[in-house]
């Protein structure tokens, strides 16, 4: 029998995270969707935020230094070991081990944010229900997702399928949210650049994906990140999804 999507990414994202903390911190696609979840949140008003998803805790860290003070921030992941590290990096959350298909927290928050996740799964429609239950009356959720083909890239990361627009706004409406926002960012630079740096998939894992970044690498990623500025706020074509939805109440 072949091993669960669950199963590959808890082991696959142990190794990840101990591996390459440089790609959390540096890779232009991850800094971007940084920017647009701090966009869509700063809106909102909020106490508490849940990251599903939060690995090392990067995102967790960046949100911190730019949202008030007074927002107090737990985190949920597959990975035992990165929770761990966290617990000792970050003393000011609360982090908790999930399988966001099989079950949820017995709580909920004003914001709840899973980036870069629902891909990986093989079971949707059970983790946005999970998502929902979290999602305290008259809160938020922000999730984010790659859309369109699944590259090499991708599959090496554990990427079963990507969503349509479509399917996420229909998965998230039958989970009882309401969607406020969904964008498709990317096109046409972005976009370009997951085909171009799949046309050597192996030498692209192995220089920014599996190893520290150096001076070289760094400058490349940050040009990377300024040119993607260029590209519109959404599009029919776009290959990365930004929905926020809510729930009634509050």
């Amino acid at each position: 029998m072949a091993p669960s999507a669950t199963a590959f990414n808890e082991a696959l994202y142990d190794r990840f995270w101990d591996s390459c903390p440089d790609f959390s911190r540096y890779n232009p696609g991850v800094l971007h969707r940084r920017r647009a979840i701090l966009k869509r949140l700063r809106p909102l008003c909020f106490r508490t935020l849940l990251d599903v998803g939060c690995g090392n805790g990067e995102l967790i860290l960046w949100l911190r230094r730019r949202l008030p003070s007074n927002v107090g921030y737990t985190g949920a992941d597959l990975s035992s070991r990165s929770l761990e590290v966290n617990r000792e990096r970050h003393p000011y959350a609360a982090f908790h081990t999930l399988n966001i298909e099989q079950a949820h927290l017995d709580e909920t928050f004003d914001v709840v944010v899973c980036t870069e996740v629902i891909e990986h799964l093989d079971d949707r429609r059970r983790a946005l229900s999970h998502l929902a239950a979290m999602v305290a009356p008259g809160g938020h959720l922000v999730v984010t997702c790659p859309t369109g083909k699944v590259h090499a890239t991708e599959r090496h990361f554990g990427h079963t399928s990507h969503p349509t627009r479509d399917e996420l706004r229909r998965l998230v409406e039958e989970s009882g949210l309401e969607v406020t926002s969904l964008d498709n960012w990317g096109f046409p630079l972005y976009t370009s650049l997951k085909y171009a740096t799949n046309v050597r998939p192996e030498w692209a894992l192995r220089s920014f994906a599996s190893a520290r970044y150096g001076r070289s690498s760094r400058i490349i990623s940050r040009a990377l990140y300024l040119v993607n500025f260029l590209n519109p706020p959404s599009t029919a074509l776009g290959c990365q999804l930004y929905l926020v939805a809510r729930r009634r109440g509050g």
